[in-house]
């Protein structure tokens, strides 16, 4: 019996967001084709082996101090700590070295093969377009995440690392996987070449790392803020901490130094003078959700001027 025309418009207002994201074209070719050969398997032995390796590295390192051996309940501490601050570091620096890689040839490389105007001219619009690629993306590094979390459970057994550590270091790892895709797929969709996307791509992220290490490193050297006047040092110490808390690395150091030294995990209480701010690990989020907004919407713009 056919259906009637009632619920033939109601079936599409009871799919859910994800149902509609899963039902996606482009998503569902990307996830089969990487996952159904070997370059995917691989890729996540190969993270997975790596991560093994520094965790191993940094263990042997510490053990070789001797205090292990003793039972000593600071250093058990200390080494949870820096194996856990390992795994997130590794899996950082995988994800900007991976993320890119999975989305700058997106639609630089439609282009190059000349098949980019028959995506186009199908029902596909440019956003459900944009959504697949980088939703296949984002859901392989999102795998590479969570096949991540027994080797950083391995700090609960040594000790140091409480439940809130691991869950900010996953939203930082989730939303850096956002932000590093987003990154690729603009250029992506504003370049002719996929060699050209991805060397914008790898530009973009490695030169906020060189200024912001070049920022820590001034700032160490320094003896304090260029001036005596409290407003001058105030305004100082906000820029200076949110230009910091913009790059996941410092981000993440900053906000496990507030841990260690002031107990808290919302909040950036300097004195002299008094200021207040959010956790580095928040603003982080809240600039890497913003930027990646932008992306995909200037991403969205390029592809809609280039169909006109």
């Amino acid at each position: 019996m056919p259906s009637s025309p009632s619920s033939i418009k109601e079936q599409p207002a009871r799919l859910n967001f994800f149902q509609r994201l899963l039902d996606n074209p482009i998503i569902a070719k990307e996830l089969k084709s990487r996952m159904r050969g070997k370059q995917g398997a691989t890729l996540i032995t190969v993270y997975l082996v790596l991560i093994a390796i520094f965790i191993i590295i940094v263990y042997l390192i510490l053990k070789s101090d001797g205090s292990i051996s003793n039972g000593d309940p600071g250093f058990l501490q200390k080494m949870g700590k820096t194996l856990f601050g390992v795994v997130v570091l590794s899996e950082l620096l995988m994800i900007g070295f991976i993320g890119p890689a999975l989305t700058s040839g997106a639609i630089a490389s439609e282009r190059e093969r000349q098949t980019f105007d028959l995506l186009r001219v199908s029902l596909l619009s440019p956003r459900d377009l944009l959504v697949g690629k980088l939703g296949s993306s984002v859901m392989y590094l999102l795998l590479l995440i969570l096949t991540a979390i027994p080797l950083q459970s391995l700090a609960f057994i040594i000790g140091g690392v409480g439940a809130a550590e691991v869950i900010i270091s996953i939203v930082i790892l989730v939303v850096s996987a956002f932000l590093f895709c987003a990154l690729g797929l603009y250029f992506s969709a504003i370049a002719k070449r996929v060699l050209t996307a991805t060397i914008l791509s790898y530009a973009a992220i490695l030169l906020p790392v060189i200024i912001v290490a070049a920022l820590f490193f001034w700032i160490s050297s320094t003896s304090g803020p260029p001036s005596d006047v409290p407003e001058i040092q105030r305004m100082w110490i906000i820029i200076i901490l949110t230009a910091l808390s913009t790059n996941p690395l410092t981000a993440a150091f900053l906000t496990e130094l507030l841990l260690t030294e002031e107990h808290t995990l919302l909040i950036m209480p300097i004195p002299d003078p008094y200021v207040v701010l959010p956790s580095a690990w928040i603003i982080y989020v809240l600039y890497a959700v913003t930027l990646t907004v932008l992306m995909i919407w200037l991403s969205a713009f390029y592809l809609k001027r280039y169909e006109y």
